[in-house]
This record gives structure tokens, C-alpha cells and sequence, in this order.
């Protein structure tokens, strides 16, 4: 009888994923990193393509490839798409950010930003909604460092703000 169990216990997982009962998980990853020596706040954004893809069609109803499509065309669009999802806001005020440009890595993208010259940052704010009109089931990852200390945040639909303060 105990065999039974365990055998039960082995074979179930199995059957939901060969009967399609598996739930894909959606993610984003965005690091947010302040140093008080170069007075500078970089933003690092990581999504998958697909899932980007699709939001991208919601967000303007254009179907793009961000892998293999023109960067001069998917650079800009990527740009306006992350300012109308992510704010940031540093000691209570809120900052514009520059892009820097993305690159593809392996099954992933990575977008990057910077904010420079800003001085005496004493907290970070991300308020971010990525993804969120893609899939309510998205999760947004959130990881800021301020100069030594560092923390991380799930947000999940609807969550959409994490702060860290020295």
C-alpha cells in the first residue's frame, strides 16, 4: 500500500504536464542600482521576448520581433513603453531616465536606463506595472541597491510600487 502512494506521488505531476495543466510563469526582473561615488542610478529592465511581444501588440496594436526587428524601429518603441510603465522617484521626486539601448540574451532581453548627476539620493522609489496589461498573473521582481544596502520585491498585479530608503 505504501508503494502505491509514492508511485501516485511520482506520477501525478507527470500526467498534469502531459495533460497541459502546467501554468507558465510570467516575470519580469528590474535592478535598480545608485552610487553615491559616481553620483549615478543605472536601470536594468529584463523580460522575455514573447511576453514583451504581446504586450507591445496591446500597448499599440502592432505585432513586432524584438529579437530579430529593426532596432532602430524597436529601440524607440521600447523606450516610450517602459516610461508609460515604470517611474522612478528619487527622495520623493520623480526622474526622467535616459535610455541606454537593450541586447538579447539568450531567451531574454535586458533594456537599459540611466539617470546621472543626482547627488545625496537617500531613497529609490519604482513604481512599475510591466507586463501587467500582458497577463494578471505577472509577477514583477523588483531589486534596488542604494549605495551598500540592498533589497528585493515581488510585486504582483495590482502591486505596483517598492522603496527603499538609507
Amino acid at each position: 500500500m505504501q508503494d502505491m502512494k509514492y508511485l501516485k506521488i511520482l506520477i501525478t505531476p507527470l500526467l498534469l504536464v502531459l495533460l497541459g495543466f502546467n501554468h507558465p510563469f510570467y516575470v519580469s526582473v528590474t535592478e535598480i542600482e545608485y552610487s553615491s561615488k559616481t553620483k549615478e542610478v543605472g536601470i536594468s529592465v529584463k523580460v522575455f521576448p514573447d511576453d514583451l511581444e504581446e504586450d507591445l501588440r496591446k500597448f499599440n496594436g502592432k505585432k513586432y520581433d524584438v529579437v530579430q526587428g529593426d532596432k532602430k524601429i524597436i529601440g524607440p518603441l521600447l523606450d516610450t513603453y517602459i516610461k508609460q510603465h515604470m517611474r522612478i522617484l528619487l527622495n520623493g521626486n520623480l526622474k526622467s531616465y535616459q535610455w541606454m539601448g537593450y541586447e538579447i540574451d539568450k531567451e531574454s532581453i535586458w533594456i537599459y536606463f540611466s539617470i546621472i548627476n543626482q547627488p545625496g539620493v537617500r531613497s529609490i522609489e519604482v513604481q512599475s506595472d510591466l507586463m501587467y496589461a500582458y497577463k494578471q498573473e505577472q509577477t514583477n521582481i523588483i531589486h534596488i541597491k542604494l549605495d551598500d544596502k540592498r533589497e528585493s520585491f515581488r510585486l504582483m498585479a495590482p502591486e505596483k510600487t517598492a522603496m527603499l530608503k538609507k
